[in-house]
């Protein structure tokens, strides 16, 4: 296990893989910060945003997405300025944006939440480059996890709060929450973000589980690797070949005393799994420039 971060984040979330600079992103969400750091350098450079930040994504231009607490822009990361793409939950006070990802086709989705926890006020929005956005779904409590599954025509998305994982249609979408989950993780743990190999297995970070669950497209746990801190927030595949699995983690809500024990608790790690041959697809940059 190698240490990508050189600092101790609040809540590190996000990461995200550039197979064209052999880099990988991150976020502080409360810190408001986004990181880079650029493999083949070992160097790590941020920019710090005037809102909060849940994710970020490249582009088709040197330009960065970020998904600020109520709104969704583009980053220069030259000039650190934001140029406004569209609006988020405005209408909701206390809501702010958690995890997001790209579809294949480049399109966002984003998920929303109360940022105290303490209602399911949350949303899922799909954003086309032109900023054109849908709401997909509404009573979310913290939305995580959104993967796609092509071949088995699946989007994986979860809300924390309830502990569940559900596998909707996709590209025919329709709100499958009633139905069983995909999976659902015991109570104490929470189902965080996740991420797919190149067999459609969904790996998951279990918050508050010390580990990341590999789970077989039947809902199957196949693999589970223990972590050195209680949080993990997300996953994500890269590397040259694709065999690295870098891990996101939290510090926030945890005492002095397991921090002490838990040095690694709020920065990323690097997983090298050649020995079990597994891979898994660099990120989906956005589709807009």
């Amino acid at each position: 296990m190698k240490q990508i971060s050189t600092q101790r984040h609040q809540l590190a979330e996000g990461p995200f893989w550039s197979q064209a600079e052999q880099a990988l992103y991150w976020v502080d969400i409360p810190a408001c910060q986004v990181w880079r750091w650029h493999q083949a350098s070992n160097e790590t450079q941020h920019w710090t945003l005037p809102k909060k930040v849940s994710a970020v994504f490249t582009t088709q231009s040197d330009r960065l997405l970020v998904a600020l607490s109520d709104e969704i822009a583009y980053l220069d990361k030259t000039t650190g300025e934001l140029e406004h793409l569209c609006d988020l939950d405005t209408d909701i006070a206390g809501n702010r944006s958690n995890d997001a990802k790209c579809d294949p086709n480049g399109v966002l989705w984003v998920g929303t939440m109360d940022d105290a926890e303490k209602v399911a006020s949350g949303r899922l929005w799909k954003i086309t480059p032109e900023g054109k956005k849908t709401l997909m779904l509404e009573g979310i409590g913290i939305a995580n996890t959104l993967a796609w599954d092509e071949s088995r025509e699946r989007f994986y998305f979860g809300d924390s709060m309830t502990r569940k994982i559900h596998a909707f249609p996709y590209p025919e979408f329709y709100d499958v929450r009633q139905q069983k989950p995909f999976f659902e993780v015991k109570e104490g743990i929470g189902a965080d973000g996740s991420c797919i190999d190149s067999d459609d297995c969904l790996w998951n970070a279990n918050w508050d589980g010390a580990r990341v669950v590999r789970y077989s497209p039947d809902g199957d746990v196949l693999q589970t690797i223990e972590l050195p801190f209680s949080k993990p927030t997300c996953c994500v595949f890269g590397g040259e070949n694709g065999m690295t699995l870098f891990i996101t983690s939290a510090s926030v809500a945890t005492s002095d005393e397991a921090l002490a024990n838990q040095p690694l608790a709020g920065h990323v790690v690097a997983i090298d799994l050649t020995k079990m041959n597994i891979a898994g697809a660099p990120s989906q940059p956005f589709a807009g420039a």
